[in-house]
């Protein structure tokens, strides 16, 4: 122990030596540079946080500059459908083409903001009343293509049109006159006009029209200036729809649903930021020096207890090593117990069978004390064999792998083949798919459900159903039969090591094999229950997570690193 122990002064005085070098006071230090990076971070999250809920504020400060427009559309639409009604119905009754355009285009006059471009009637091919001859002839085109192509339509019908600048934001209304088959009654109008009233100083957002199947353009609501600054050639009207942060859709009214628009933000509105990111961003950044400063106090301190903290964790290391060294020495004490305490055993039973193979002249209680003498030995045998399971599989770990339907049933068969005759038990398998788990602690708890379901039988032939199913998260697996059954009153203490329920004369076993089979389901992360009554047979169910991967290393059997236990039978409740 003297030669482990470190004196206490120089080990401080080797402390302080590290610190005059460079890799010694960032060691010391990292904890407040980590501290310092950390704010600065949080500083420039909280900054951009202010920037979010500042652009929140502006999503709404557009959406409701967006549905001022929206509002001020609709009302354009239908003021032009009302007056388009009107030409149609004056032309009805009786007044000429010229005389009605007359009155509409005064009135339109009048109006503070009108709205109309050009209104008129074409009948037979011609224009028979214009406010705008140049625009009347550019509609007249128009209509003389759609009378040919739906001669019959009665519905108002919206026609695409150019403006003077060629951009596809002009557009017509036509209206059927019920009276005069070949006549049409028109109204022209563009965006330009329809948004002519600006929102504020300065209006916010930009309107892009899409009439039936022309090609997008763009309209600026906001003053004269504003529209003869937005040319063409300068907006790319598809990379402002993709990177505008939000978008209000607008389509009109059928039956001008043709018409539609989509409202997006001006990059300047955008732009606008107030002073509040600024004051988190600075107030962040004085918080996080505040911090930074303080704690380049305690930082040796915390370095210190850092290095407390490994050396106490090197010695936790080492303490596992040593008890993980004792365990796999337990373990071996555990088999070798196991052979030396069997050795015996098998002595004593061979004595005792020979004695009762040889026919010797032996009275009835000499030759029964003998067969128990046989049997206690077989009992003793089995309680020595499932004890070193049980302990193996209290320190075991699951080692999970896919296993095959027909190998569990193979392998089962296989184990209790002569029980399974003796008995002449019926085995129903209804296992729903493979099952991802330990293939020893499975096999196992297979092996004990059903060696209980034979042997604690009635005078019928014993049945036994495996059977297996999804359940969501979980795998089900059940063991029925149609024994003797259990009383409510015992399911808790059933699972419990060494609890028998009978009596060893009425059937025999050693009160471990459903400890082990409920050990088997813990390992795995599930549980196991039953459902029985007295007379009516028992059902055990086996809960295994479906979520289980399988763990491949070919280079390792079990823990121990050696072979698997023997592949015993604890077929007991």
């Amino acid at each position: 122990m003297a030669a482990t122990a470190k004196p206490s002064s120089p080990h401080r005085h080797g402390d302080a030596d590290e610190y005059e070098t460079l890799s010694g006071l960032l060691h010391a230090y990292r904890t407040p540079v980590a501290i310092i990076l950390f704010g600065i971070m949080v500083s420039l999250a909280l900054f951009f946080a202010a920037l979010v809920g500042q652009s929140r504020d502006k999503e709404l400060d557009f959406r409701s500059y967006a549905q001022s427009r929206i509002i001020e559309l609709d009302g354009a639409i239908s003021t032009l459908d009302v007056e388009m009604r009107q030409l149609a119905q004056a032309i009805d009754s009786g007044l000429s083409p010229e005389a009605a355009v007359r009155i509409f285009d005064v009135a339109e006059v009048s109006q503070q903001i009108p709205i109309i471009r050009d209104m008129g009637i074409v009948e037979n091919g011609r224009l028979t009343g214009a406010i705008s001859p140049e625009v009347g002839r550019q509609a007249l085109q128009e209509i003389n293509v759609l009378i040919a192509r739906e001669p019959a339509s009665e519905q108002p019908v919206v026609i695409p049109m150019t403006d003077s600048e060629g951009r596809n934001s002009r557009f017509a209304l036509v209206q059927a006159l019920p009276d005069r088959p070949t006549a049409r009654a028109y109204i022209v109008s563009d965006f330009d006009v329809m948004l002519a009233s600006p929102v504020g100083p300065v209006d916010p957002l930009w309107v892009v029209v899409n009439i039936t199947d022309r090609a997008p353009t763009h309209a600026l609501a906001g003053t004269r200036e504003m529209r003869t600054a937005a040319n063409p050639t300068d907006i790319n009207i598809s990379l402002a729809l993709e990177s505008a942060p939000f978008l209000v859709h607008w389509t009109a009214a059928p039956p001008y649903s043709d018409i539609r628009a989509t409202l997006l933000p001006r990059r300047s509105f955008l732009m606008q930021t107030g002073p509040l990111p600024w004051v988190v961003l600075f107030s962040s950044f004085f918080a996080t020096a505040t911090i930074g400063a303080i704690s380049l106090k305690d930082a040796r301190r915390a370095d210190e207890v850092r290095r407390e903290v490994t050396r106490k964790t090197a010695e936790l290391s080492r303490s596992n090593a040593i008890i993980a060294a004792k365990n796999a020495e337990l373990d071996r004490f555990a088999s070798h117990a196991s052979h030396d305490l069997q050795a015996p055993l098998r002595a004593m039973k061979g004595i005792s069978s020979l004695l009762v193979e040889r026919q010797l002249n032996l009275d009835h209680r000499s030759r029964e004390m003998l067969e128990r003498i046989n049997r206690g030995a077989d009992r003793a045998q089995r309680l020595v064999q499932d004890l070193l399971t049980y302990t193996r599989a209290e320190r075991k770990e699951a080692r999970v792998e896919r296993i095959e339907p027909d190998e569990i049933r193979s392998e089962i068969e296989e184990l209790l083949g002569a029980v399974i005759a003796d008995a002449d038990a019926r085995l129903e398998w209804a296992l729903d798919g493979p099952i991802h788990a330990d293939r020893f602690l499975l096999v196992r708890m297979f092996q004990n459900l059903i060696a209980n379901a034979i042997k604690y039988r009635r005078d019928e032939r014993p049945l036994v159903r495996i059977a297996s199913r999804d359940a969501g998260d979980n795998i089900l697996i059940s063991v029925s039969d149609n024994g003797i059954g259990i009383d409510k009153a015992y399911f808790g203490r059933i699972f419990e090591v060494f609890e028998r329920l009978h009596g060893g004369d009425a059937y025999e076993g050693t009160g471990i094999g459903l400890a082990l089979c409920q050990r088997a389901a813990e390992l795995h992360g599930g549980d196991i229950s039953v459902a029985s009554s007295p007379g009516e047979g028992s059902c055990f169910t086996v809960r295994l997570p479906a979520n289980l991967a399988p763990q491949i290393d070919a280079g390792d059997n079990d823990e121990t690193g050696g072979d698997r236990p023997p592949r015993l039978v604890s077929n007991d409740r």
